[in-house]
């Protein structure tokens, strides 16, 4: 649910407040059933205040992803003709890097390497399999992928 309208919900939960406790000093509504009314909007007014903070995080935390991912494709095109890997380059492309214990069950040693890299963290690249199988689904349906540069 988008802030505005939660926005209108808390408004018109507080009016519901204020004309209720106006019937209960009227003498037109009951204290008991007062009671029971004001603690279900306060309820409500309490959900839709947590509902509007997490939106709100999550809105913060999408644009904090985007200013992330700008900076590396900026990073990657101020970079793009790279003929040597500097401790610049690699500081500025790479967070860290975690080397795992080597793996000797095939009779050759394998040590995995994770690298994460600034603002995006692990990428997880695909197979050739899993790349051909991309390619060709783009090929057969164009109309489902739309590029935009």
């Amino acid at each position: 649910m988008n802030e505005a309208k939660n926005k209108n919900l808390f408004i018109r939960v507080s009016e519901k407040e204020t004309t209720i406790i106006e019937q209960n000093a009227g003498g037109i509504l009951s204290d008991e059933r007062f009671t029971k009314m004001l603690q279900n909007y306060e309820k409500e007014q309490k959900a839709l205040t947590l509902e509007v903070e997490e939106n709100r995080q999550t809105l913060q935390n999408a644009e904090q992803r985007i200013v992330d991912l700008r900076f590396v494709l900026r990073t990657l095109r101020e970079m793009t003709d790279i003929k040597e890997l500097t401790p610049t380059l690699v500081n500025s492309l790479i967070e860290r890097i975690e080397a795992h214990n080597s793996d000797k069950s095939s009779g050759h040693s394998h040590v995995k390497v994770d690298i994460y890299f600034t603002a995006v963290g692990m990428i997880d690249l695909p197979t050739e399999k899993e790349l051909l199988a991309t390619m060709e689904e783009i090929r057969n349906n164009p109309q489902d992928f739309k590029f935009v540069a």
